[in-house]
């Protein structure tokens, strides 16, 4: 079982929208997947699953024992081998390290994970500093944008003190457009920045805001560059040596990587 958390120092860079594309993705594989809203106070995931009128219960109802794990998983209708848990809708604090750890374990134990994805509330939050200590992967999201460039740098940071020693770099909404490339930031120079391997480009995409909307994901939108970012990073995340770009149509690799 490997443990992911989704990070970054500045909200608004698409994390939540990059757990499910990955989920998905993974699931797709046939990966066991759990995917944790854990967003504290401020949840989504359950409206972009398509699942926001199923939620009765959340991770702190787990983490305190207030019910049991089959009653807290819901699996997607789409995706069999995708499991989820919401957030609170308000959160009134009383989660510890232990508890959280302990509501981890109860989760182990119901089923057997591939991998559980943990999406976290933007900036240096609480939800970081009780979930990073589980993790050995932590995926840093990121936009082209200066700010969230070294946000992103931060949350590799923050990761460090943690103990999460794998870290990797997601450029989420990345401007892929031949008038645009060279005025933004590039990817050599995102990695250079943050000081974080990539693992994948996840190309802007109206159609995919759209479709987190209407609580669906990447793959009820064709196949589509966004569609593919997210099988090749899932397919990383598995071990498999993908090049960058893999799959994508009308992307010229060369100009691309070094504009």
């Amino acid at each position: 079982m490997r443990k992911i958390i989704v990070t970054s120092c500045k909200g608004g860079v698409g994390k939540s929208t990059v757990c499910v594309g990955i989920a998905a993705a993974l699931a797709n594989l046939g990966k066991r997947v759990l995917l944790i809203d854990f967003d504290l106070g401020n949840r989504s995931l359950d409206l972009m699953l398509g699942l926001e009128d199923a939620v009765l219960y959340d991770i702190c109802d787990l983490a305190l024992d207030r019910v049991g794990a089959d009653s807290a998983l819901l699996i997607h209708p789409q995706f069999p081998n995708l499991a989820f848990i919401g957030a609170p809708f308000r959160y009134e604090g009383g989660l510890t390290k232990e508890n959280f750890g302990h509501a981890l374990s109860l989760l182990e134990e119901t089923r057997d994970f591939d991998f559980i994805l943990i999406d976290t509330s933007g900036g240096a939050h609480e939800s970081v500093a009780l979930s990073a200590p589980f993790c050995e992967t932590g995926l840093i999201v990121s936009s082209q944008n200066p700010t969230s460039i070294r946000a992103a740098e931060k949350s590799g940071l923050i990761l460090d003190e943690f103990g999460v020693k794998e870290q990797r770099l997601i450029i989420n909404g990345f401007d892929m457009q031949k008038e645009s490339l060279g005025k933004r930031a590039g990817v050599i120079e995102m990695i250079d920045r943050t000081h974080t391997p990539l693992c994948g480009i996840i190309p802007l995409d109206a159609r995919l805001t759209l479709l987190s909307e209407q609580g669906r994901t990447a793959f009820d939108g064709g196949k589509t560059n966004a569609r593919r970012a997210f099988e090749n990073i899932a397919g990383r995340l598995c071990g498999e040596n993908i090049p960058l770009l893999t799959g994508f149509s009308g992307i010229r690799r060369k100009q691309f990587l070094y504009s």
